[in-house]
């Protein structure tokens, strides 16, 4: 009898014997895809409903996204204060607001880690605070805040790239989110835009050799490299990572997007919702990023045509790319920009539809606005979508989806050839970093056995980089090797290029390769000097002597 009650009260808290230990070789994880409501009363109750439901599959971790449990409400955190001596709300409810309070006992009742976001305030003005005050005012920050099994609050992480949020202040200090667990496995954290810059994104897991990542987010997806799934998924990819990626639903701003992914093996679950949506996604994660054993839930595939109402805005630095129309037939060429040699071997054809999308394949190397909120270095070698024949039709769909509208690719390979990437040595991370973009017609990237992505360096001074499609019955709007090179963030925007609106159909399999050197020799597909011509060079002989 002593036994069955004891059964009883554990089924009660929601404790699940299912809890992961540091021996074992996995943990659960959950993610929320959360549709956005206007009503904190509202979010939290729905909160407290969704860690019971992520208890009773066993999660030892839930994340949810990025302001969507506070809207205009500001919480006290204070991390530095009241909470170091006493972490767990749940039992000092008069001294903490009522979203920690309940999330802490949500958190202690059902046994489970919760990472929530909210708007933080920090008064300045109170003499007594003990927190880093530069200022006598009151701030407000996007904040991470994470519980322990206990209700504990063990973290808090205050977003250091804001994307505008005009009335809030980026971390005083670049703090790393970072928190152990019970089973065994330190997290990193960060919110939305931050995923987009060394610090906290490369940083995190380069100098702290971190292998998992919690990740918030109200992302504004983007075509063709940005959208919010196929960035996510590349992300774990390219840092080999376990990625806890949880986000806001709202499609009539273009927010939707949330999964789980383990390192090279990719999406463990994802969904990319085009009609308002909140979904609980849970996953066994392998404690060794990419090694995945048994079976898992896999991407939730939507029809394509639910997409037609969730605003997709377009990368602004398209015009700045150097490109050039496909032909429907197969074709070997190259396109350079600046420091960046892009090899591109394509057989591509026509579906049986009225209306077909046009291909350009393209170079960058420069710097590209964020929406205007921002700029960073951006490098890559890419095939994408348009809906015409001119660069501005590009990285757009049709604006109601059809089937059939997509190219056939037999074959596409790029070979990326760029500059080797330096560390930081005081950052203890990486400059740059390149991520195999992949985009369908479901607003998903392909899985990862659908195309290879290997990296040779080469004398320490270029790396080359081959993405290979081998599924060749995707339905592909973008396919990239895309990268991002810090050390040029803030710099001024690189303007247009004339574009090559032909499809190069003078010659059969024509090879494009750099110009002669002119004394202007700063422009776009311009032979460069000094070390990035002897790359370049080394990098073309490379390509020859590789095929």
């Amino acid at each position: 009898m002593a036994g069955i009650s004891l059964l009883i009260f554990m089924c009660l808290l929601g404790f699940s014997t299912q809890r992961s230990t540091p021996e074992d070789t996995s943990y659960t994880a959950a993610v929320v895809e959360y549709q956005v409501q206007s009503n904190s009363t509202i979010n939290l109750k729905n909160y407290v409903v969704l860690i019971q439901d992520a208890s009773a599959q066993g999660a030892d971790i839930v994340v949810f996204p990025e302001m969507t449990l506070t809207r205009r409400e500001s919480v006290v955190v204070p991390i530095n204060g009241a909470l170091k001596e006493y972490p767990i709300p749940a039992l000092q409810p008069e001294m903490y607001d009522e979203i920690l309070v309940s999330i802490s006992e949500a958190a202690r009742q059902n046994q489970i880690y919760v990472v929530i976001n909210v708007q933080e305030v920090l008064n300045c003005t109170d003499d007594a605070t003990v927190e880093y005050c530069p200022e006598r005012k009151l701030y407000l920050f996007n904040t991470n805040v994470v519980f322990d099994r206990n209700g504990a609050v063990i973290d808090r992480y205050r977003k250091i790239n804001l994307f505008g949020e005009a009335t809030r202040t980026p971390a005083l200090t670049p703090d790393l989110g970072i928190f152990e667990t019970d089973f065994g496995v330190t997290f990193g954290h960060y919110i939305c835009f931050d995923l987009m810059f060394q610090v906290p994104a490369v940083q995190v897991v380069e100098k702290k050799n971190i292998t998992d990542i919690v990740f918030t987010t109200m992302w504004f997806s983007e075509m063709p490299y940005l959208t919010a799934v196929q960035i996510q998924q590349a992300y774990a990819h390219s840092m080999n990572v376990n990625f806890l990626a949880s986000g806001a639903n709202n499609v009539g701003v273009g927010s939707a997007g949330s999964g789980i992914y383990s390192g090279k093996a990719g999406a463990l679950i994802s969904i990319m919702p085009g009609v308002p949506t909140t979904r609980l996604l849970v996953s066994k994660v392998p404690k060794v990023p990419g090694e995945v054993e048994g079976t898992y839930p896999g991407p939730i595939y939507d029809d394509p045509s639910t997409h037609d109402d969730l605003i997709l805005i377009t990368d602004p630095s398209l015009p700045s790319h150097v490109t050039r129309l496909l032909r429907e037939e197969s074709e070997d060429f190259a396109l350079f920009d600046k420091d960046v040699l892009c090899h591109f071997q394509v057989k591509l054809r026509k579906r049986d539809g009225a209306t077909n999308y046009r291909y350009r394949a393209a170079a960058f190397s420069g710097v590209r606005s964020f929406s205007g909120v921002a700029t960073g270095g951006t490098r890559m070698c890419s095939v994408f979508a348009c809906t015409g024949d001119t660069i501005d039709t590009c990285g757009k769909r049709f604006d109601k989806f059809e089937p059939n509208t997509t190219g056939i690719f037999d074959e596409l390979r790029i070979t990326a050839t760029v500059p080797e990437a330096k560390v930081n040595e005081g950052l203890n991370a990486s400059e740059a970093a390149y991520f195999p973009i992949s985009l369908d017609t479901a607003i998903m990237p392909l899985k990862t056995n659908d195309y290879t992505f290997e990296k040779i360096m080469f004398f320490d001074l270029v790396t080359i980089i081959t993405m290979d499609l081998k599924n060749v019955d995707a339905e592909l709007y973008t396919f990239s090797v895309w990268g991002r090179q810090y050390t040029t963030d803030g710099q001024t925007a690189t303007p247009p290029v004339e574009q090559n609106d032909d499809d190069g159909s003078s010659t059969g399999t024509d090879t494009t390769l750099p110009p002669a050197t002119t004394d202007d020799d700063s422009g776009p597909g311009a032979a460069v000097t000094n070390s990035i011509s002897v790359t370049l060079l080394v990098a073309v002989v490379m390509i020859l002597l590789w095929q």
